[in-house]
């Protein structure tokens, strides 16, 4: 490859400022952790984009919702659905705009890029609720956004005029090494941080792959990391049937594995959560 690292790094530096969505939401998450905030501060910061803000009022009016009131603005919306829900309206929004392409030196369909992101984003906010040990709302962006670094390599890639598709002959992290010079999860970390997310969010999608280089290996990190080991890699395969094969996947024995009970059972009773949940957002939300 002619092209350095510092080459990809700096054109990944450009496709932050694609959309402003994501910097949306990384605002709203970080006002969320503000006990003091105010909803209508929440609320007026979603209003400065109007996509978000229409795809949030078209959502309250969506058989996910049930029949009621047809809305006609966010306050409304909020009114009707409440306001933890409009958030993770908020949440499919964005996950929706960053995965509204092809993935094409991946090989991977935008409507499976985000299946990917919403099974994900489900496990982990199912995770999140069974074990307690992380905030759901945290755990649901933090899985949502767990593969974002390929739109960034993907896209960085077709900056520089650059068409190297990933053939499936070896892992993608090795593919993604040789042919940029760092994984996703790296790159996904740069465009995180210059969305303003926590850094609790950024450094845990960062290392979810090797918690042990993180230092401190907070819980969302450990629920990253044992998504990981539970759902295989997005490589064009469709999240709306999961292989029955991950469904009795030895379970990694990690600290957090050991501290919360985790097993087999208790995986695929995760894994039956989020199919019923993301069979019923794809028919009744995005219909």
């Amino acid at each position: 490859m002619n092209n350095s690292r510092d080459t990809y790094l700096k054109a990944i530096a450009k496709i932050e400022r694609f959309s402003p969505a994501p910097r949306v939401l990384g605002q709203a998450m970080t006002l969320l952790r503000d006990t003091d905030v105010d909803v209508d501060e929440i609320t007026s910061l979603i209003k400065t984009d109007a996509a978000l803000t229409t795809d949030i009022i078209r959502g309250a009016n969506s058989a996910f919702y049930g029949a009621g009131e047809r809305v006609s603005s966010l306050d409304r919306a909020v009114q009707k659905i409440g306001f933890a829900e409009c958030i993770r309206l908020l949440n499919f929004s964005v996950a929706r705009t960053l995965s509204a392409r092809d993935l094409v030196n991946y090989g991977i369909a935008a409507e499976d890029f985000w299946a990917e992101s919403l099974f994900n984003g489900l496990f982990m906010e199912c995770l999140a609720r069974a074990t307690r040990a992380i905030d759901p709302d945290t755990a649901h962006t933090a899985g949502l956004l767990r593969y974002v670094g390929r739109l960034a390599i993907n896209e960085c890639l077709g900056q520089l005029g650059v068409f190297q598709a990933w053939d499936g002959t070896k892992p993608l992290h090795a593919w993604e090494l040789e042919n940029v010079g760092f994984p996703q999860t790296e790159a996904a970390a740069h465009l995180l941080r210059a969305w303003n997310f926590s850094d609790e969010i950024s450094t845990s999608i960062e290392y979810q792959d090797e918690p042990e280089r993180a230092g401190h290996a907070g819980n969302l990190l450990a629920a990253l990391h044992f998504t990981a080991s539970v759902l295989p890699e997005g490589m064009g395969l469709s999240y709306a049937v999961m292989p029955s094969e991950h469904e009795t996947r030895n379970v990694a024995g990690s600290r957090f594995v050991t501290d919360h009970g985790i097993n087999a059972e208790f995986t695929k009773e995760l894994l039956d959560q989020t199919r019923i949940q993301f069979t019923e957002i794809n028919d009744k939300l995005y219909a």
